[in-house]
């Protein structure tokens, strides 16, 4: 019975559906299937892969449980529950065995070589956090349509080819619509589309929603984000697991909070394109730039800690004397020598209507005009229409930092510094970028939906970014972690239920 008092009528029955294709539905679906439940796997995109296959492919694990809670617990700072915490700890211990037990279906398995030896911050606990990837094997060839980073879609690769080995059920093209309650607010099942008709699919054990954030609903990011505006890496994120759960009664938690650094927006793509300085800071890696805000002074270390999480906040300050973001977008100014580096741009892609790529030597872009080209700094100023005197300053003060070997002003590791100086110049505008976010419905530590009153509501769990337990800082390969951490949870307890019937 429905909860609007009409019996409700089925096109479809299963033991439990899983929303949503990327790595936390599919290890969702695996784990309920391998306890016993019949599983139906639904995807919205005619791919799957989610955000998931274009991750860096790192599975962040712990040596010791207390070591890794007491990181995770000052890495949310407050704004997370102890006791999921310390599930999440203590579910890392076992990510290597679990991971290389997955991967034999693939034929692969862990790397030892790609060992990061501690967590992103300095925080109590830091030694025993560390992430490893797997070992490089032919993965994107599976699936043409995803461009990125490889680590991704390796791991991605052997989620999938598990799903593939059990013969579980999938959908793909298949939105779910909302969730449909019985008359005590307990989820029964689901109504969803496909083939272009509407299909009400009863779920006699629960529902779990792993179907990512809303990077690409620009109507939460106007009420939850405080820069404006901040654009997706991925485009099928939209809101709608969240969505389906506040409507059945949903609390929420860390909205504010998204996985995002700076990078580059062009109209050609309605998609944004990450810089290249991804994961935990090399302090020994030159980064070629300097970021300047509309009035040429530079605000900001440009090579965080964790470059592509907390690299767009410094840009989200809001000048109330002018009523707009003087850092949105910012500039930056990096030289010749800068350029012959490499390049600046990664595109990553799980689209097949996109083809982005970025040219080894950057002269593509700059032919295009994305990143704009002068033989002086003034001409470069002239380009950005900022006072060429107050740029040319801007300048002169990094790279007499340079030579100093500090970065007095936003104290930017020395090894990272490098002078811009030899010409032509070249300027590039950057923008906030959201590659995932963190907050959705809030859990306990079953991964059950809780309501406001921290009541769970009966049949509905979730898993992955759709409700991240990073509400404060991110540690880095954490959320593909806890894709396989919640995915498993929620699938155990889901599958542990009594039917409904």
């Amino acid at each position: 019975m429905a909860n609007n008092g009409e019996k409700q009528h089925w096109d479809k029955e299963v033991d439990v559906v899983v929303v949503g294709y990327g790595a936390a539905g599919g290890i969702s679906a695996i784990t309920a299937h391998d306890a016993g439940a019949q599983v139906l796997l639904i995807e919205k995109m005619p791919h799957p892969g989610g955000i998931s296959i274009l991750s860096g492919g790192g599975v962040a694990f712990a040596h010791n449980a207390e070591g890794a809670f007491q990181y995770l617990k000052r890495t949310c700072n407050g704004t997370t529950p102890d006791d999921i915490l310390r599930k999440m700890a203590e579910e890392m211990v076992g990510m290597i065995d679990w991971v290389t037990e997955l991967a034999k279906v693939s034929g692969t398995e862990p790397s030892k070589t790609e060992t990061r030896g501690h967590g992103t911050y300095p925080f109590p606990g830091t030694n025993d956090i560390d992430s490893i990837k797997l070992k490089d094997f032919q993965a994107y060839s599976e699936f043409p349509w995803a461009k990125g980073l490889r680590g991704g879609a390796r791991l991605f690769k052997v989620v999938y080819d598990n799903v593939n080995a059990r013969k579980i059920e999938v959908l793909l093209s298949t939105p779910a619509k909302h969730l449909i309650t019985g008359s005590q607010g307990e989820v029964l099942g689901l109504s969803a589309e496909h083939d272009g008709k509407v299909t009400a699919i009863k779920a006699k054990k629960g529902v779990i929603l792993a179907c990512g954030g809303y990077e690409n609903d620009e109507a939460m990011k106007l009420q939850y984000f405080q820069a404006q505006p901040v654009y997706p890496v991925y485009l099928g994120n939209t809101g709608d697991g969240i969505k389906m759960a506040q409507k059945a009664g949903a609390g929420l938690w860390h909205m504010w909070h998204f996985h995002g650094g700076y990078g580059f927006k062009y109209p050609e793509l309605p998609f944004a394109i990450r810089h290249v300085w991804a994961g935990p800071r090399n302090e020994k890696r030159r980064m070629i730039w300097i970021a300047v805000d509309r009035f040429g002074k530079r605000f900001m270390d440009e090579y965080p800690p964790a470059p592509q999480d907390t690299g767009t906040r410094a840009l989200e300050f809001y000048d109330a004397d002018i009523q707009d973001y003087p850092r949105i977008p910012c500039y930056l100014i990096f030289d010749e020598e800068g350029r012959k580096l490499g390049p600046i741009g990664i595109p990553i892609v799980n689209d097949e209507r996109y083809d982005a790529k970025w040219s080894e030597d950057n002269f593509a872009e700059i032919n295009k005009g994305w990143i704009k080209k002068g033989n002086s700094l003034e001409e470069i100023a002239g380009q950005i229409d900022v006072n060429p005197k107050v740029l040319k300053a801007t300048v002169e003060r990094w790279n007499s930092l340079c030579d100093g070997g500090e970065d007095k002003d936003h104290r930017r590791p020395p090894k990272t510094m490098m002078p811009i100086a030899n010409a032509p110049f070249y300027v590039v505008e950057a923008w906030p970028i959201v590659n995932n976010t963190q907050g959705g419905p809030e859990h306990d530590a079953k991964q059950r939906v809780l309501d406001p009153m921290k009541n769970p509501i009966p049949r509905l769990y979730v898993a992955g970014e759709i409700s991240s337990i990073y509400g404060h800082l991110y540690l880095e390969a954490g959320n593909i972690t806890e894709c396989f951490i919640a995915g498993k949870i929620a699938g155990s307890h889901a599958a542990q239920q009594l039917p409904w019937d």
